[in-house]
């Protein structure tokens, strides 16, 4: 897709809908759009990250910085926690839409989210009770006995807000669904200016982790429910609908959402669960450097997503409509992109990321170059993963998923935590990166090679 082609989608009025190349041009134009408005909203994210981390690790020291992330990334870890049903809400949202039936819409979406805010206060409710017995000593390692208090109320922190998470992030799918997601990046935008400022101020005072969390989850949390006044003034959501709505459309859900909650899961034991492995066995110091590592390579994978994530509502459209010549063409093209993109910049990575993190943080916390280059050999596997995996989902092409996810928890775990006790941090993403290319090959170029190119026909 060259320059004069990416002209013919950068017009704010909708292409012919009646055909099926006007409705392949209006994809693309509304994926071209949710793409631009990503840069922003995505840019701003990354701004935050590499000011919030120059502002604090001088302060919170490497452990205390290793405890902020390593509870952050319990997002990664729970993030099955909705049980499937926001991934499932995204393909039904555009099942719905693609029969241009307003009023089934509007109760798809009302049940819908009827559904999610009953599960995420429920899930909050159950992992605040449930953060009072767990042994945080244990699993999140500190050497200075005051951090202990503070890890054990920013876990509460965290369980309250992580089911606030579970409904706002909903919302955000449903938009995809829409194929609106420019405005849930618009709406992310904004909110992340409010969440700049407020960090600026907070670190100048030294804020401790619980308040950092607070600000920076509680802040993304809350933006997304500026997306329901959006819903409410397009009559696509009404609360008095939801009730009426959610015992059908809850059957629905539970049912497909169950696909996707095995597929998160293993998505989870890729790579949510690092962080926390990391500090259970080396403890939460060595959590810090790969922290930065990790944020470091997000030039590389932040541009992919931007790409990829736009197209999962249009992949579902298309499939709903039969339109393979969509789904074919657009899945060879990003594939190629991504893989390209992702390959440069690692490279670029290798050659410069010490001098790029030390003039970041200074000295503060030391990056040994074996990690940058066995997390940039993974960088350019997750890009395959993204473009792959939003084909996958898209056109509901779920059971080979669940397979490789038995497949790797039945391999990739046991080698993960054997390889990071022997080898540490390098030992554990190498074991990601083999038993991924490994169950990716088997599943897909075996097992269901058939079926995978009869849906690219």
């Amino acid at each position: 897709m060259n320059i004069s082609t990416l002209k013919k989608y950068c017009k704010l009025t909708p292409f012919d809908n009646e055909t099926a190349q006007g409705r392949a041009d209006e994809r693309y134009r509304l994926a071209l759009i949710t793409m631009l408005t990503n840069i922003i909203s995505r840019s701003l994210s990354v701004l935050i990250m590499l000011l919030t981390v120059s502002w604090t690790v001088p302060y919170l020291s490497a452990e205390r910085f290793g405890v902020w992330m390593t509870i952050a990334s319990f997002v990664g870890l729970l993030s099955f926690m909705d049980f499937g049903v926001g991934n499932a809400l995204t393909n039904r949202v555009a099942i719905m839409a693609s029969k241009e039936s307003p009023q089934n819409l509007v109760g798809t979406i009302s049940g819908g989210l009827g559904l999610l805010f009953l599960i995420g206060l429920v899930v909050g409710t159950i992992l605040t009770g449930l953060a009072y017995f767990v042994p945080w000593d244990i699993l999140i390692k500190v050497h200075d006995i005051s951090t202990q208090k503070e890890v054990h109320d920013s876990v509460l922190i965290f369980c309250g807000l992580f089911g606030l998470n579970i409904f706002t992030s909903g919302v955000q799918r449903i938009f995809a669904g829409l194929q609106r997601s420019s405005d849930s990046h618009i709406v992310s935008a904004m909110c992340s200016i409010t969440i700049l400022l407020t960090m600026w101020f907070v670190t100048r005072e030294e804020a401790g982790v619980p308040i950092l969390l607070l600000v920076m989850f509680g802040g993304q949390s809350l933006s997304s429910l500026v997306l329901i006044y959006v819903l409410c003034k397009r009559d696509q959501f009404k609360f008095l609908l939801i009730q009426p709505n959610l015992s059908f459309e809850s059957k629905l859900l539970i049912r497909t959402g169950g696909a996707f909650l095995l597929i998160q899961i293993g998505s989870m034991l890729v790579s949510g669960a690092d962080s926390l492995l990391i500090s259970s066995q080396l403890g939460a110091e060595y959590v810090a450097s790969f922290a930065i590592v990790t944020r470091l390579f997000q030039v590389s994978t932040q541009p992919v997503i931007i790409l990829n994530s736009p197209l999962w509502g249009a992949y579902a459209d298309a499939r709903a409509r039969n339109e393979k010549i969509f789904v074919r063409k657009t899945f060879k093209l990003t594939l190629l992109v991504s893989s390209i993109y992702s390959t440069s910049t690692m490279f670029l990575l290798v050659l410069f990321g010490e001098r790029i993190v030390h003039f970041w943080i200074g000295n503060a916390i030391q990056i040994p170059i074996g990690l940058i280059v066995t997390y940039g050999l993974w960088s350019i596997v997750e890009a395959f993963g993204c473009s792959f995996g939003t084909f996958l989902n898209g056109c509901g092409f779920l059971r080979p998923q669940i397979i490789s996810v038995l497949f790797f928890c039945t391999v990739g775990i046991s080698a993960k935590f054997v390889l990071l006790r022997l080898f540490g941090v390098e030992g554990m993403i190498l074991s990601s990166l083999f038993s991924y290319i490994f169950i990716t090959i088997l599943v897909y170029g075996w097992l269901f090679k058939k079926q995978l190119l009869q849906e690219l026909r």
